[in-house]
């Protein structure tokens, strides 16, 4: 009988510590940060920048910040409109992205290794004038990403 418990509480232990380790978050490398930032990149390009829609999408914010300052519910909404329109490879790396809680400044970081794939686009750069690189944030990888592709300057 004593060897039954000795056993039973031996396992029990076991189980509970292994449950306390699955529970740890688990970091994620910068190799991986570093995919799916270029991921991401890429297939914006494709989905968004090759498609005309990104330019579409800039003209939209630059129409309505050039009235007024847009707050970030408005962004929100015109952000929501415009993933609404991306293929569903470019969502699928950006909600991974999103995912992993990058700051923009660590996102800028990174991108900035692959300046190689921004595509040169023209577009009015004026941050003054409601141009591409107007749309403020507070935090959002999108607006990061939005900013970098357009040229912008690191906020």
């Amino acid at each position: 009988m004593r060897k039954l418990l000795l056993f039973t509480c031996i396992i029990s232990f076991l189980t509970v510590g292994s449950c306390s380790r699955d529970e740890e978050p688990t970091e994620v490398s910068l190799t991986e940060k570093e995919y799916l930032v270029k991921q991401t990149i890429i297939e914006f390009n494709n989905s968004a920048i090759k498609t005309g829609k990104y330019k579409g999408f800039v003209n939209s914010v630059a129409q309505k910040s050039a009235v007024e300052e847009l707050n970030s519910g408005e962004l929100e909404v015109l952000l929501e409109e415009f993933l609404g329109e991306q293929t569903q490879a470019f969502l699928d790396v950006y909600y991974q992205l999103v995912a992993l809680n990058i700051t923009p400044e660590e996102f800028y970081n990174i991108a900035s290794q692959f300046e190689y794939l921004r595509l040169n686009i023209t577009l009015n750069r004026d941050k003054g004038s409601g141009g591409c690189c107007s749309a403020g944030g507070d935090g959002n990888i999108f607006v990061a990403l939005y900013n970098w592709v357009c040229g912008c300057e690191q906020a």
